[in-house]
């Protein structure tokens, strides 16, 4: 869906395009823009990265968007190309190959993700252990309710599957593999689990949950995001999805024919 585009101009690159919900705009010293440089994209190539000064006359941050998330510097802002002229020195890497440069950043970036906000869902869960070992309601402290004691150790599942699937995509970058579909699928589960051990510590403190007495309510906001930032959940499951049928039906075609040859 990359429309931002770059040509080739006098003594360097002219690029013209919107970038919408960019995360630390405001304040920068430069940014790297993403940009079209062939005619087409195909197989990962026709997209270059440009180094741009935040003080090019042809950049420009028209707002920042007013989101339910406070806790990026420089909040989420639209930015503007307008005949944005840079040399060819702008450019990082290889001409076409920006999109392969991105691919090398997405698993470490979405590991990083998931570790900060599996802290945060940490936090809470521990201010609500706090609420219910202290908070009496119907005779008895919220801890020692089943419907409370349902709520907590279904928290205690998310994080503990949270931070195995964190573990194993640190594992498969640090040893040299391959973790595209591990962080894929840790970037999904985690971002739903998240949400969900902050949404129970929000219903388990009730009324103070949602005050500014405590910073769950601002647990809620920020954490929503995830669910979108670095792809948003629907997208991963259909990548998911589709590297699972791919991989099946090349291993049944493989099946056939070694079939076949045992048979000839």
């Amino acid at each position: 869906m990359l429309r931002t585009s770059a040509h080739r101009s006098d003594g360097g690159w002219v690029i013209d395009g919107d970038k919408w919900f960019i995360t630390g705009a405001d304040g920068a010293g430069f940014a790297i823009v993403m940009a079209r440089t062939g005619e087409q994209i195909s197989r990962g190539r026709g997209a270059t990265m440009f180094l741009v000064d935040a003080d090019n006359p042809g950049f420009r941050v028209q707002r920042v968007v007013d989101s339910i998330d406070r806790v990026a510097i420089g909040g989420h802002a639209e930015v503007q190309l307008r005949a944005c002229h840079v040399g060819d020195e702008a450019i990082l890497g290889e001409e076409g190959l920006g999109y392969e440069y991105a691919q090398v950043r997405l698993a470490p970036a979405r590991l990083t993700h998931c570790m900060r906000w599996l802290g945060l869902a940490r936090r809470a869960h521990d201010i609500a252990l706090d609420r219910a070992a202290e908070r009496e309601a119907f005779g008895a402290r919220l801890g020692d309710l089943g419907m409370v004691q349902q709520m907590i150790a279904d928290s205690v599942l998310d994080l503990h599957s949270s931070r195995l699937m964190i573990g194993h995509v640190a594992w498969l970058l640090d040893t040299g593999g391959d973790a595209q579909r591990a962080s894929s699928m840790a970037k999904v589960f985690v971002a739903e689990a998240v949400g969900r051990v902050v949404d129970r510590a929000v219903q388990i403190c009730g009324s103070l949950g949602i005050s500014g007495d405590l910073p769950l309510a601002r647990y809620l906001n920020e954490v929503r995001g995830f669910r979108i930032y670095d792809g948003p959940s629907e997208a991963h499951r259909w990548s998911i999805a589709r590297r699972e049928v791919r991989a099946r039906s090349a291993r049944r075609r493989r099946e056939r024919e070694e079939a076949e040859t045992a048979g000839g």
